[in-house]
């Protein structure tokens, strides 16, 4: 036997140390031997090394009958006594190997489940020895003692009781940032960190410091996992390991608390990795999106992660089981999308796409989800409401008609065998899903899909009878969800009253949806839609009284109260006031119904006053800038219209139509027509310049892209003013302001109207040259509900309706109460002068200048850099604000602020452009109305002009796409109109243009038009039927003469002129006629044009969107009177009668393109 070599035992003690670095368990006895015999004193470190390799054997092959060459770990017991002593012995000498003795007999009695021994093990000598430089240092194996030592003694405390100890020991494992060189320093690493994060995320008491605490351990694990490679020994695999799936998920839940409860992290000593967990309001405005960006990194990476191992993991399970893991996965990813696509987050914050990406990439998730369950109805139904926010609304209801099919079958199958199958919706779940896809059906759809909705009422009515039926009241369903599914089939029987071609069966459809959204309220006095829907269907039935109680009732429920509960930390968001806009416009409507304008007039105003002021709805300038400045749009504060979907903008431009038609009524056609720019100007600000909706290489310049050098009878730039230099109303005179609709402060006022001269760049800069004039008094009007008609075909006069007077025709002088201060001279260098070379005085707009100024970007690309909040200046001061002290400052929110609301529906790109330029055609129209009754009728011509060539640009991208026929009639997905209605609009408004030219061919060729492209359009039959019955009582010929029979321009004005001036004999025409044996052609031509006005205005009157049209009525009952049914035609007079009783300034259905739903 040779004697000891100091350097064979240096060198073997080396390969020890890394045999057991690297978990090479079989090579331990071979070199602990070798060790043994040239280096005999390091016995305490072979006995250790040896131990180890005896447990790791243990650990991993529990104990069987066939395993004869494996200990059992309770076998393990033998070896306590050999390390005490061996211990005792290396104590003196080689306290690095008593060190690493002492914490394989801690592991040993940590593995009996003796925690007190295991700690008193440890406590001997706490600290790690200095290493003996006689020999080889161990430093591998002491560095994987270190962190297990950390392990079992965090461990021992927690299974203790000593949690306070055990959550210190682990906070400072994850201050120290374990290693990962060696596989088993990797393993204990991982093991450490992993047991540390669940213990801190299920012993965290609600408050940010702990929270904090929680998140630094998280933080430590992921930077583990970013710089080390996943381990490949077998000993990563013991089953003392938490399974790494598990502390991804926890780290995705912390993750989600902090989404959930609007906090945010930040590095307070990037060292240490110290982070302290903050609520995000707290942090200054220009830091927060930096925060929020790195949280959504965080987040993004961690569920990445966590999906990668779920789905590898995760086995397809057998008809009779569910993945439960995968469904909770799922409902915790909707969840945090729901926040993530609401208001508080801008498109910026969440990186490249925005929004749109953030929800594919929440299907995409949904889709892979789905290859791991079978027939999951969770799943089902978050694609349905995925598909349906990002606007996919045919791939919504596909996933929807299979969720309703499965639910079905299992509903049955339960029925049969009285138990609820695993993995199935509730009932509540159940219907609340049927419910909103009922809604999204008549929001969002068109006749076919409002028949759909009626089919589906079906299905919501069988599963309320069977959720209602069931024993016991745990079974029974929700009052909340019992309204909601009353409410949902009311507006889908309403919904179908609108649309059916059976007018019998409209009343009773009616009839049955007042009763089933009066039964919805029963079960929701409160509900804010449901009370929406039971006025409009009350309004429209013509019972306008109990309308305006359900509204005030609906009103004064929804107090701001109601949004205290939720606590001094939350930001508002004004959800209230969005959603009592559609209420208070249609309690507007009801007020003109029953002739109360004044109060009509307050309600319209209180729409936009809800929100205090007008920078909290349009967002304001953060500073003081320049007009020359280049930056100017960059320092704008987004306000909630920047929140907002379109079909809530389009609710707010609505509500302002309406305001100027009120101002007709009362203050004349020249008054409205004097604040018609603020209606564009708001559409400029709530959807972009219009200008950019047309395509970028177009037609040279026309009459709204460039001034013109003569501006007689044209319009100007959308860029400049469209207000027309007319004679001012008497009410003018007296004071009145056009601002006055949506009036600002007057330091804004100031400074906007400075800003609003400025040069060309900027794209809604409203001006107005100053002219002197003289201004004629004008009795305001009252309610014309035939338009410009009066009986018979006789044409009424309006003001003047043979003027032809143009914008340029009218001058005028400027109030006093119209001027404005001075404006700096770099400001009035660049304002805009008028024909005469006069400086031209900017006038203030209904809305901020700001708000046009941010309109020259493209509205679809995302708001970068700009912030969804109100600043912070313009709020009480909140909960950490220097003026005001926290008082909770570590206290969590009381609930998720954005947890309970989904977030909207954002049309795809081709609807989202189809509602924007319905509604700017919906705009210019408006426009050609007030300027047709204003006796405007060149600047009426221009406006339908500007109206006719969007409709051409949006008829062509239709084209483009291969759209038929039937895709331009129909209105397909989402709001606006189909291009054929689009057309029918345009072409009814020229008729009526050429009518008040007193030109009647070119008004029956526009009105047939209109029929051609939409034979049930109102305005349309209307105007043709009344040419037709014109030329059955001959009032017009057959034919078109070749010679006009007079010149409207020149000749003058008679006192009650007729359209045309025919020399008839009226003696002759007074007797009776006397029937020919065989009539002549003319007089069939003239009988077929009669029969022909009957048969529009009977099919008019009998749709949806004519029975409550008292003009449509009233021409009808003409039509009666003219074929010899004069019963008939009383009987329609009266129906007129009782029409015009609660007939409203303007269509019911101008409310909104959302129908009976808010």
């Amino acid at each position: 036997m040779s004697a000891p070599n100091a350097d064979k035992g240096a060198r073997y003690l080396a390969q020890l140390d890394q045999a057991l670095c690297n978990g090479s368990w079989s090579d331990i006895q071979e070199l602990a031997r070798k060790t043994d015999k040239h280096a005999p004193e390091r016995r305490c470190f072979t006995l250790a090394a040896r131990s180890e390799a005896q447990i790791a054997s243990a650990s991993h092959r529990p104990t069987s009958a066939a395993s004869t060459t494996s200990a059992s770990i309770h076998s393990l017991g033998e070896l306590v006594p050999k390390l005490e002593e061996a211990i005792a012995a290396a104590s003196v000498r080689h306290s690095e190997d008593a060190y690493a003795a002492r914490v394989c007999l801690a592991e040993l009695y940590w593995l009996r489940h003796e925690s007190g021994s295991a700690l008193q093990a440890l406590s001997s000598n706490d600290e790690r020895p200095a290493e003996d430089g006689n020999y080889a240092p161990t430093l591998g194996w002491l560095e994987v003692c270190d962190v297990k030592a950390t392990f079992l003694r965090a461990a021992s405390l927690e299974a203790g009781q000593s949690l306070g100890e055990a959550q210190k020991q682990y906070s400072q494992a994850a201050v120290k940032a374990p290693g990962s060189r060696t596989p088993e320093l990797r393993v204990w690493t991982e093991r450490l960190l992993a047991r540390g994060c669940l213990f801190m995320k299920r012993n965290a008491s609600p408050t940010l410091e702990v929270l904090s605490d929680t998140f630094s351990c998280f933080q430590a694990w992921s930077d583990f996992w970013q710089r080390s490679p996943p381990s490949t020994t077998s000993g990563g695999s013991s089953h003392l390991d938490i399974p790494r799936r598990e502390v991804w998920k926890a780290y995705y839940d912390v993750l989600s608390k902090l989404l959930q409860y609007g906090l945010v992290s930040v590095f307070t000593n990037r060292a240490t990795r110290s982070v302290l967990v903050v609520p995000s309001r707290e942090f200054p405005d220009h830091e927060q999106p930096s925060a929020k960006i790195r949280l959504r990194i965080d987040l993004k990476r961690v569920e990445l992660t966590y999906e990668s191992l779920l789905l590898t993991e995760t086995q397809f399970p057998k008809a009779s089981q569910s993945n439960t893991e995968i469904e909770q996965w799922v409902e915790q990813a909707i969840s945090n999308w729901k926040v993530l696509a609401g208001s508080d987050w801008t498109d910026h914050e969440l990186g490249e796409g925005g929004k749109e990406s953030l929800g594919r990439g929440v299907l995409d998730i949904l889709y892979r989800s789905a290859t791991k369950t079978f027939h999951s109805t969770a799943i089902l139904r978050h694609l349905f409401t995925v598909h349906a926010s990002l606007g996919d609304f045919d791939l919504a209801m596909h996933a929807f008609d299979s969720y309703v099919e499965i639910v079905g079958k299992g509903k049955a199958r339960a029925t049969k065998t009285g138990k609820h199958e695993i993995g199935f919706d509730s009932d509540d779940t159940a219907v609340l899903t049927a419910a909103n896809a009922l809604r999204v059906l008549c929001r969002y759809g068109d006749r076919e899909d409002a028949e759909k909705a009626l089919e589906l009422r079906n299905t919501i009515e069988s599963w309320l009878q069977l959720g209602e039926s069931q024993p016991g009241p745990a079974m029974s369903l929700q009052q909340s969800t019992v309204a909601a599914a009353y409410r949902a089939i009311g507006v889908s029987q309403a919904q179908w009253a609108r649309w059916t071609y059976e007018a019998d069966a409209r009343p009773a459809l009616r009839a049955d949806a007042l009763s089933t959204l009066a039964k919805a309220r029963q079960y929701a006095e409160d509900d804010m839609e449901t009370s929406y829907s039971l006025a409009l269907l009350f309004a429209e039935s013509g019972d306008v009284s109990a309308a305006v109680d359900v509204l005030q009732q609906a009103i004064s429920a929804s107090t701001p109260a109601d949004s205290e509960d939720e606590g001094d930390d939350h930001v508002p968001d004004f959800q209230r006031e969005r959603d009592l806009v559609p209420l208070w416009h249609l309690l507007t409507l009801c007020l003109t119904a029953k002739d109360d304008h004044q109060q009509a007039t307050r309600m319209g105003a209180a729409a936009f006053e809800q929100f205090g002021d007008p920078d909290t709805l349009f967002g304001e300038s953060s500073n003081q800038q320049s007009v020359e400045s280049e930056q100017r749009s960059s320092s704008l504060s987004a306000g909630l219209v920047d929140q907002m979907n379109n079909i809530e903008k389009a609710g707010f431009l609505q509500v302002k139509m309406t305001q100027i038609a009120m101002l007709e009524l009362t203050e004349g056609s020249e008054a409205a027509v004097s604040v018609s720019h603020e209606l564009l100007a708001l559409y400029a600000r709530l959807f972009g310049n219009p200008d950019r909706l047309k395509p970028a290489a177009g037609p040279p310049p026309t009459a709204t892209s460039a001034a013109p050098a003569k501006a007689g009878g044209t319009l100007r730039s959308f860029a400049g003013s469209i207000r027309p230099k007319s004679k001012r109303s008497s009410q003018e005179k007296a004071g009145y302001k056009p601002s006055s609709l949506l009036s600002l402060p007057e330091d804004q006022e100031d400074n906007r109207s400075a800003q609003a001269g400025g040069a060309n760049d900027v794209p809604i800069a409203i001006t107005v040259t100053n002219e002197e004039g003289v201004a004629t008094e004008k009795a305001p009007p009252h309610r014309l509900p035939f338009k410009l008609r009066g009986h018979h075909g006789d044409w009424r006069e309006h003001g003047n309706l043979k003027s032809t007077r143009s914008v340029e025709a009218m001058q005028e002088k400027s109030s006093p109460l119209e001027q404005r201060p001075a404006v700096p001279l770099e400001n009035a260098a660049k304002s805009t002068s008028g024909p005469d070379g006069h400086q031209a005085a900017a006038v203030q707009p209904a809305i901020p200048q700001s708000m046009t100024e941010r309109s020259d970007g493209n509205p679809q690309q995302p708001l970068k850099g700009m912030q969804h909040n109100v600043p912070h200046d313009a709020l009480p001061a909140p909960t950490g604000h220097g003026d005001q002290q926290p008082q909770q400052d570590i206290r969590l929110p009381t609930r998720p602020p954005g947890s309970a609301a989904s977030p909207g529906v954002r049309l795809a790109s081709t609807q989202d452009r189809k509602h924007r330029i319905s509604l700017v055609v919906e705009v210019w129209l408006f426009i050609a109305g007030l300027y047709l009754r204003a006796d405007l009728l060149d600047d009426a011509s221009g406006a339908v002009m500007e109206a006719h060539k969007f409709v051409d640009v949006l008829e062509a991208e239709a084209a483009a796409e291969n759209t038929n026929a039937r895709g331009l009639f129909q209105k397909g997905w989402g709001g606006g109109k189909s291009v054929d209605h689009l057309w029918a609009d345009v072409w009814a408004v020229k008729g009526d243009l050429s009518i008040a030219r007193e030109q009647p061919w070119r008004a029956l060729e526009a009105y047939e038009q209109s029929v051609g492209y939409f034979p049930d359009h109102s305005n349309g039959i209307i105007g043709l039927s009344n040419l037709l019955m014109d030329i059955y009582e001959e009032k017009l010929p057959v034919e078109e003469p070749r010679q006009p029979f007079q010149n409207a321009r020149h000749d003058p004005v008679p006192p009650r002129p007729s359209l045309i001036q025919m020399p008839i004999n009226h003696a002759e025409s007074d007797k009776p006629r006397r029937r020919h044996q065989h009539p002549t052609p003319t007089e069939i031509n003239r009988l077929a044009a009669r029969d022909r006005a009957y048969m529009l205005l009977s099919s008019l009157t009998r749709l949806g969107s004519g029975w409550d049209d008292s003009e449509a009525w009233y021409t009808l009952a003409r039509a009666h009177e003219l074929s010899g049914q004069i019963s008939k035609a009383k009987k329609a007079l009266w129906w007129v009668v009782k029409l015009e009783e609660n007939k409203p300034i303007r269509p019911w259905s101008d409310i909104g393109p959302g129908g009976f739903t808010l």
